[in-house]
């Protein structure tokens, strides 16, 4: 296995899996945090990804009777629940560029408010956001209906480079891969982007408090603690982060 993260992309992946639990989360984190001073840990700004979507679709057409006039909201459903003609996922710009005068910060806040909407009554919608990309999927609670069509997926196991990530981001939600890299000691883009488009790990681009160009956060997902039978992350294990606790 390599440093990817993952034995094979097409499978799917189980915390239950023999060798992998809530301890060895905990382990992998106090390892992390023990290598490092955490005061030093700096958060240099990182470059905003340079979004590549759009195009010269004509915008959607608004001018409709008010009784039949389909929402932003709407609008965006619709986009992700048709899908993009070549299978790609949809950025905030594509989903901005389908209607007139709305921004993508505005899709992003839309987006946001309908993940809320979804869980609020208990849907079993989700978007889901992946190298800065959106698709629609399903909530991990009704994930059994998936594999009851589909049949099983074989299991995945993370390796220990993956586990390391993964407990980072669990214990440290909102950090940085900037913050990531600088407690691991090596290059972690990989292997969040890996964690992203499983689901377990999601990113959200946030305005430093200095002002600036947005940066990439990540926090663990919702499908990550139903994976490990846990309410909230402050039923992680406590973990002593200093030598003695090695």
């Amino acid at each position: 296995m390599d440093d990817s993260g993952w034995d094979e992309d097409d499978h799917d992946f189980d915390a239950s899996g023999e060798g992998f639990s809530l301890d060895d989360l905990g382990a992998a984190y106090a390892r992390a945090a023990a290598k490092h001073d955490p005061e030093a840990f700096a958060e240099p700004p990182q470059p905003e990804p340079v979004d590549e979507g759009g195009g010269d679709d004509s915008v959607v057409d608004q001018d409709v009777p008010e009784d039949d006039a389909v929402h932003p909201e709407g609008i965006i459903e619709a986009a992700l629940f048709v899908g993009h003609p070549e299978n790609n996922a949809f950025t905030a710009q594509r989903l901005a560029s389908l209607m007139r005068d709305v921004t993508e910060d505005e899709v992003i806040e839309m987006i946001d408010s309908l993940n809320a909407s979804y869980k609020e009554y208990r849907q079993a919608f989700r978007i889901i956001e992946s190298e800065g990309a959106y698709r629609m999927s399903i909530a991990p609670a009704v994930e059994s209906v998936r594999q009851s069509f589909l049949g099983k997926v074989r299991e995945t196991r993370l390796s220990q480079a993956a586990i390391e990530v993964l407990a980072l981001v669990a214990y440290q939600p909102g950090i940085t891969s900037q913050k990531v890299q600088d407690q691991r000691g090596k290059e972690s883009g990989s292997l969040l982007n890996q964690l992203v488009r499983r689901r377990l790990l999601e990113m959200k681009r946030l305005t430093p408090e200095d002002g600036g160009k947005k940066v990439p956060h990540y926090y663990p997902t919702e499908r990550f603690l139903t994976l490990f039978g846990l309410q909230a992350l402050d039923d992680l294990p406590m973990v002593d982060e200093g030598p003695a606790g090695l």
